[in-house]
């Protein structure tokens, strides 16, 4: 493949990842998440008067929900806030364009790794032909595809984590790069949590893999420029656990949050005649009862329903009838793990290490599989996909490579099919569809109420008005009290100005001055003098009633 054709190639992927990430990007996702809107919130507060919505100068993680969120996407979305407004938009371009860079990396770190390997073990094909395959691949994966297109932190993290390892492998023949890579994993763990956990394992295996070379062929100048670049950054974070803003996340959310095995615990111990004897205690205890539990996480996430059959049980999550990559790719990906482990390609072990590692931090959680933290398992699935790809084509015959051409662009078809008209209808609720609606109705008519109730019912109702309504930020920080962390660990904000949030029913509601009542479905019955309806994305489904008091 000659240089010229290879880089219009490689343009013309780009450009398709770009337009797949940005097309309708403010209308697909149906409506703005919470976190969405914390993210743009805050960059907006940032913006303003230099502080948070709680008044926190700068922070390097945002109290947000008492979640404490790392703080670089909201960095990354400021400017796009200060210039295009506090918008959809605005928050999520960072992680398209970011999602977008992903692709060019991916196809600059395949091609050097395995570019001279290829020509080594004879692939009968052109060396440059790996690195585009996996780039085309992951411009049009469902499960990237879908986390670039929101305001997705990890979807950047990933970025900075695929550049990191593209860095190191470029630090093995050029040891300045070291710093560099030091300095991109750092910015990673600062976007997300998960690779808080992921990224030192994958600085593990750098050494597990390649410690000869890091440490006999590198020049100790560059090594000793990149720990001193990277030991600021993880001095920042090792502070920041010993924090509440470093354990907060992981007390709502990790697997110890779930008291299922320790009640499973109690449950085995006592069918046995004597429950505190020695015997039970050893056999039935909360570390193996825990332990079973992350490995179990742990492998759902490689289990053939979450990959190509139904992906996250969460709704937000996922595309309805797909899992994370297409039915077809799970044919290329077995061809790729044979491939692998027959060719032996100088490199292959890490890619298999770095898949193994991607979903710990993932199986931590009581929610598992979750398409979100365990993102970054994208990027070394992509790369066997591609490499099984490949080796397919060139064994098998013309009438057989028709059959992989449509075969793939009927799921390619499919999934956007699914995503941008049967999704939005299927999962109504998912995200946060009519807020932006309702803030309109609600901003025409504030000024006739005292006060306006607006029920709980869905995600941190409260952030989503901030953002819509616009909130002057330093009204905000005087007024906003966030509540007691619920059992997930997460708070909220019950009031603000003239806005009330929670359950709504005709017992909580004051008597005497004019009231606006916002209701779901069920908090308002019919019966009710009911003065606008707001619908979900299908326009057939209720997300509020407003009715007067």
């Amino acid at each position: 493949m000659k240089n010229t054709m290879k880089k219009i190639l490689l343009i013309l992927i780009i450009l398709l990842a770009l337009f797949l990430r940005v097309y309708k990007i403010s209308e697909y996702p149906a409506g703005l998440n919470a976190d969405e809107a914390a993210i743009g919130y805050n960059a907006y507060s940032l913006a303003v008067t230099g502080k948070d919505e709680f008044g926190h100068p700068w922070p390097i993680n945002f109290q947000s929900f008492n979640d404490y969120k790392p703080g670089l996407y909201f960095y990354l979305a400021l400017p796009f806030v200060k210039v295009i407004g506090l918008n959809e938009l605005a928050v999520r371009l960072p992680s398209a364009i970011l999602g977008s860079l992903t692709v060019l990396v991916l196809y600059f770190l395949v091609k050097e790794m395995f570019s001279l390997e290829l020509t080594r073990i004879d692939f009968r094909i052109n060396p440059n032909t790996l690195p585009l395959v996996a780039a085309f691949l992951l411009a049009v994966s469902p499960w990237h595809l879908h986390f670039s297109r929101g305001g997705w932190e990890s979807n950047a993290s990933v970025f900075f984590m695929t550049f990191g390892v593209y860095l190191f492998f470029l630090s093995l023949r050029s040891p300045k790069n070291f710093a560099f890579c030091t300095l991109s994993f750092a910015l990673s763990m600062f976007t997300y949590h998960s690779a808080r956990v992921v990224v030192p394992l994958l600085a593990l295996g750098f050494i597990l893999f390649y410690g000869r070379k890091i440490f006999v062929k590198a020049n100790f100048r560059w090594l000793a420029i990149a720990f001193l670049t990277g030991i600021i950054p993880v001095t920042v974070l090792i502070f920041s656990f010993l924090k509440q803003e470093g354990t907060s996340r992981f007390s709502g959310v990790g697997i110890f949050a779930d008291q299922g095995p320790f009640w499973r615990t109690n449950e085995l111990r006592g069918q046995h005649m004597n429950p505190f004897s020695i015997f039970p205690k050893v056999i039935h205890n909360k570390y193996l009862e825990y332990s079973i539990q992350f490995f179990d996480n742990y492998l759902r996430h490689f289990s053939g329903a979450f990959l190509f059959i139904s992906g996250d049980e969460i709704q937000r999550n996922r595309v309805m009838e797909m899992g994370q990559f297409y039915w077809i790719d799970l044919l290329f990906l077995l061809a790729g793990v044979y491939f692998l482990i027959k060719n032996k390609p100088k490199n292959y072990l890490f890619i298999f290490y770095w898949l193994a590692i991607a979903p710990i931090a993932s199986a931590l959680t009581f929610q598992s599989p979750h398409a979100i933290r365990a993102l970054n398992m994208v990027i070394p699935l992509e790369i066997i996909v591609a490499y099984g790809l490949l080796n397919i084509w060139r064994l098998k015959g013309g009438l057989f490579r028709v059959f992989i051409v449509l075969a793939f662009a009927w799921n390619f078809s499919f999934y956007l099919h699914q995503y941008y008209i049967h999704s939005p209808q299927t999962y109504p609720a998912a995200w946060e569809y009519g807020f932006k609606e309702l803030v309109g109705y609600v901003k025409d008519h504030q000024g006739e109420y005292e006060k306006i109730y607006v029920t709980n019912k869905y995600d941190q109702p409260y952030i989503l008005f901030a953002f819509y309504l616009k909130y002057p930020p330093k009204e905000f920080q005087k007024e906003a009290k966030l509540t007691p962390r619920d059992k997930y660990g997460f708070s909220t904000v019950e009031n603000f100005g003239e806005y009330y949030f929670g359950p709504i029913n005709s017992g909580n509601l004051p008597r005497g001055g004019k009231t606006l009542i916002i209701g779901a479905p069920n908090e308002i019955p019919d019966s009710a003098t009911i003065v606008k309806r707001i619908y979900f994305k299908d326009g057939k489904t209720e997300a509020f009633r407003i009715i007067e008091n």
